[in-house]
């Protein structure tokens, strides 16, 4: 089974993806860019929220003639299922000539939205995060054709030298003294304020290329990050499901590829809350911990129209409508996919709700969200939380060979025997990543992985907890075992007692596994 195919049947076989019209990708304006995300939020409300850095946080629009510039964002989930679910943040065209990251935004926002209940994954992607896309954050540069933002202060800024991290003052091209001293940067870090984003994809032009930290002038070319292997995993992923349009990206960190910069967004989005001392004190967060990237996505800042591709074949890389905004949707969707393990059921509409005592049941299932399967399993017992407290399992498995959570992610199955009558809850579960993330020489030295990816591997319970904002509680929990929604299966009765557990019940999931 590979994630490549668009037509995966992955909630146990119950969804099948439809193929898709042809829609060849255009460039917005300001103007239709914000018409396309309102109407997408209009016509999947229980899935969208639109919603702009001005009216969420209270920033000043940015005058432009007789405009006034907003800075639209667009949060996707399945709001029935809960809020707090692992976050993700896609920036776009920080720099305003660098238009191809609006798109990717844009697009992907189209995709997971028009694509709900149709195709299983993107169906599971909705269901299991919630994705904040800031599509523009320079709608002034972006309405003139440059790389510049206004600042608060005077006259013009580069906004990706305008964060927390390692920030000399007025590098490169600034006037103004401050961090954050332009509005899409300020309009981030309220979002980061506010949420405990896994991931932060920040999408430029120029050249072509992944690039991760470390990239700030403080750091050495060689330095390792404490979550250097994390990010180049991570990377690598991003890169292969990219594909090989116009040649497959390169991976690596910023200070080796593309040199270094003051204060950009990825070495904040990464490490702006746990190496605070090299920080602006004057604008704290505790949620930057963040696996953090730059995305060069084309050598020219304006390509020509013709490359940004179609969405007939988006999710196949090299398809026949590939193109620049194609690939790059794709890798949004494996990042969003990788910010947090999860654990699918492959048979659960097929397995009996009653058996006779001694009777074996066969569970299969897909372990998802992560680059190795150390450990994984059945668990099983009377409680309604085996994965917690249970009282048999089956043998352990395990796959390191490969990528068997993503391209053709790994089917599990085993053998269950009920011993004695009563009520039995299943669950298949798995552990991952236990080794594969430390790092051998981190700089700062001897310091362990920081981010919320490599962390909610590796350690259990609370994490990180941001309550900035009371009307929605953002929570990162560590596992060392991650557990599909449990199955009861009575045994040794004459009537079914699911003690109300529904297949295919994903709330199941956030209720008794989180």
């Amino acid at each position: 089974m590979s994630r490549i195919a668009c037509g995966v049947a992955l909630l146990a076989g119950v969804l099948l993806s439809a193929p898709m019209a042809s829609t060849p990708y255009t460039f917005h304006t300001y103007a239709s860019m914000v018409a396309e995300l309102q109407q997408l939020a209009l016509d999947h409300p229980a899935l969208a929220e639109y919603f702009t850095a001005q009216d969420a946080y209270g920033l000043p629009a940015v005058p432009d003639g007789a405009q006034q510039l907003v800075h639209p964002i667009l949060r996707i989930t399945n709001e029935a299922l809960g809020l707090d679910k692992a976050e993700i943040l896609l920036v776009g065209s920080q720099h305003g000539d660098e238009v191809v990251g609006m798109e990717v935004g844009v697009a992907t926002a189209r995709l997971l939205l028009e694509s709900y209940g149709t195709d299983p994954w993107l169906t599971e992607l909705v269901d299991r995060r919630e994705i904040y896309i800031l599509p523009l954050a320079n709608p002034h540069g972006f309405n003139h054709g440059v790389r510049w933002s206004p600042g608060t202060e005077s006259g013009s800024e580069d906004m990706n030298r305008d964060h927390l991290y390692d920030r000399d003052p007025c590098s490169f091209f600034c006037q103004d003294e401050n961090s954050l001293s332009t509005v899409g940067a300020r309009a981030i870090h309220e979002l980061a304020r506010r949420h405990l984003f896994r991931v932060m994809l920040d999408y430029h032009g120029g050249t072509e290329l992944i690039i991760h930290p470390w990239g700030t002038p403080m750091h050495d070319a060689d330095d390792e990050s404490p979550d250097d292997r994390a990010h180049a995993l991570l990377g690598q992923r991003m890169s292969s499901y990219g594909g090989p349009f116009r040649g497959v990206y390169p991976v690596g960190r910023s200070n080796s590829l593309l040199g270094s910069v003051f204060a950009p967004l990825d070495d904040t989005a990464y490490a702006a809350s746990w190496d605070a001392g090299n920080a602006d004190p004057l604008w704290p967060t505790a949620g930057w911990r963040s696996l953090a990237y730059t995305v060069e996505i084309s050598n020219q800042k304006t390509p020509p129209q013709s490359t940004l591709g179609g969405d007939a074949t988006i999710l196949t890389p090299g398809g026949a409508e590939d193109g620049y905004v194609a690939k790059n949707v794709r890798i949004a969707l494996a990042t969003i996919d990788l910010i947090e393990p999860y654990v699918v059921w492959t048979n659960r509409a097929a397995l009996p709700a009653q058996v006779g005592v001694g009777e074996t049941v066969t569970v299969e299932w897909e372990v998802r969200g992560c680059f190795e399967v150390d450990d994984t399993h059945v668990r099983f017992g009377g409680d309604p939380d085996p994965r917690i407290n249970f009282t048999g399992q089956s043998t352990t498995q395990q796959q390191s060979s490969g990528d068997p959570c993503f391209d053709g992610p790994t089917q599990f199955s085993a053998q269950v025997t009920l011993p004695s009558a009563g009520t039995w809850y299943l669950t298949p579960v798995a552990q991952v990543d236990s080794t594969l993330l430390t790092q051998v020489s981190p700089v700062p030295g001897a310091t362990p992985p920081q981010s919320w990816v490599a962390r909610a591997r590796t350690q259990e319970g609370v994490l990180g907890i941001n309550m900035t904002d009371p009307n929605e509680v953002n929570t990162v929990r560590g596992q060392l075992y991650w557990g599909a929604e449990p199955l009861a299966i009575q045994v040794g009765a004459s009537e079914i007692f699911s003690d109300g557990f529904e297949s295919g019940d994903l709330s199941v999931w956030s209720v008794v596994v989180q």
